[in-house]
């Protein structure tokens, strides 16, 4: 039962985190994806003030989330696995912490892209993505890790269930960059949260189905 509200927890969460990604920089127009960046930020340079101040604050609201949610690894894992179960527990709660600073910072982008002094935008941006490297280099191994132990059988889950975990996933990306303007925008704009989204959804499909 506790497990089955983590799961419900870690969707909750990723749908959220999805919201701040729209909030942020969502726009019917789309972006140019071969400048991804300098596209985003021209479109926060035009969005409401509130939008960017709701979207920021979002990331760490739902980074407290996703950690509640990524408990599942702990409690869905076997006993005698339990402690590489926290060790990949601990890995994802950290880095999800650093997702969500790291998302908070992103309106930061909105709001000196409106003003004059480039240079300030330039130095924070050259920040920004460093920053970046280690956040996602570090959710990199932490996927990673949730997806062994569910494939060498440490978990309760189906070893299948690999299929859907994010690193694996990552994989469709290509065929996201290629969608039609619009769904693009939604898809491609709040990529990685959609991904865990998918991970949770289908968890809690397979948990469910489990205990019929």
């Amino acid at each position: 039962m506790i497990l089955n509200k983590c799961i419900l927890i870690g969707l909750l969460g990723s749908f959220m985190m999805f919201l701040g990604d729209m909030i942020l920089y969502y726009d019917p127009n789309d972006y140019d994806g071969r400048d991804t960046i300098n596209n985003i930020i021209g479109i926060m340079k035009n969005v409401s003030i509130k939008r960017l101040y709701l979207g920021g604050l979002l990331g760490p609201i739902c980074a407290f989330i996703y950690c509640i949610g990524f408990f599942h690894i702990v409690l869905a894992t076997q006993e005698k696995y339990l402690n590489v179960a926290w060790f990949v527990f601990l890995i994802n709660i950290f880095g999800m912490i650093l997702g969500g600073a790291y998302h908070i910072q992103c309106a930061y982008l909105g709001l000196l892209s409106r003003h004059e002094n480039k240079g300030a935008l330039d130095e924070f941006l050259k920040f920004l993505k460093f920053q970046a490297k280690i956040v996602f280099g570090i959710m990199a191994l932490a996927n990673i890790g949730i997806a062994l132990i569910i494939v060498f059988g440490f978990t309760v889950f189906p070893r299948w269930q690999t299929l859907f975990t994010p690193i694996f996933l990552l994989i469709f990306t290509p065929l996201a960059d290629r969608l039609p303007k619009g769904i693009h925008m939604i898809i491609r704009g709040g990529w990685f949260n959609l991904l865990y989204f998918v991970y949770y959804l289908t968890l809690l499909i397979t948990y469910t189905n489990m205990n019929l």
